[in-house]
């Protein structure tokens, strides 16, 4: 299928990259013939966003319809990053895709803490391979609204802001806002009446 849609690229990580036109997603290469349902779904997601139906891609000279904007409501802090995406019909979200760090409960972090001294005062630098997981995971999106907990330079909205800005110019172009919530306590429901105030 993704052959006679677009071009398949096989890693040497042991991962396939699927494109479509100028949308891409690499997705993990399987072992047998049978698909992870999390593979699924983000498959869907994938196509939806390549304008992709059962008919095969949508031509461009048509004009029958314009191209919907593809976008994603990031939740980020320092155990995880949520990526809540459109359903089929457009306005709806769910939960498609999430990132962890290589120390998601933060055992390593407190004991980074321990070497404050090294850096005079100033907080210790946090590890950038998680943060730039998430950023080449938002690439290629039309629209990016950042949610995040906590102020300050102790927050991981925060942080991420400051990494997109400076080595990811180009992800940063395309956030909308950034919205301070209580990660600990917001449902889907919070999470939708969020985007449908931002996102008309």
């Amino acid at each position: 299928m993704s052959n006679h849609l677009g071009s398949v690229l096989e890693r040497h990580d042991g991962n396939d990259e699927f494109s479509i036109g100028t949308t891409s997603e690499v997705f993990k290469r399987p072992h047998h013939k049978d698909i992870e349902l999390e593979d699924v779904i983000r498959l869907r997601a994938f196509l939806e966003r390549a304008s992709v139906d059962a008919s095969g891609p949508k031509s461009e000279s048509t004009g029958t319809q314009a191209p919907r904007k593809s976008y994603v409501v990031l939740l980020i802090d320092h155990h995880s990053a949520r990526f809540f995406e459109p359903q089929s019909d457009g306005v709806h979200i769910i939960e498609r895709e999430h990132v962890e760090p290589a120390d998601p409960h933060g055992f390593e972090r407190h004991l980074e803490h321990r070497k404050e001294a090294d850096y005079q005062g100033e907080r210790v630098p946090e590890p950038t391979e998680y943060y730039e997981s998430v950023a080449q995971r938002l690439k290629g999106l039309d629209v990016t609204l950042l949610l995040g907990d906590a102020t300050g330079k102790s927050s991981a909205l925060h942080y991420l802001v400051q990494y997109l800005q400076e080595q990811h110019k180009d992800v940063w172009a395309h956030v909308v806002d950034t919205v301070h919530v209580d990660l600990s306590s917001i449902t889907i429901d919070g999470i939708q009446n969020i985007k449908n105030k931002i996102l008309h």
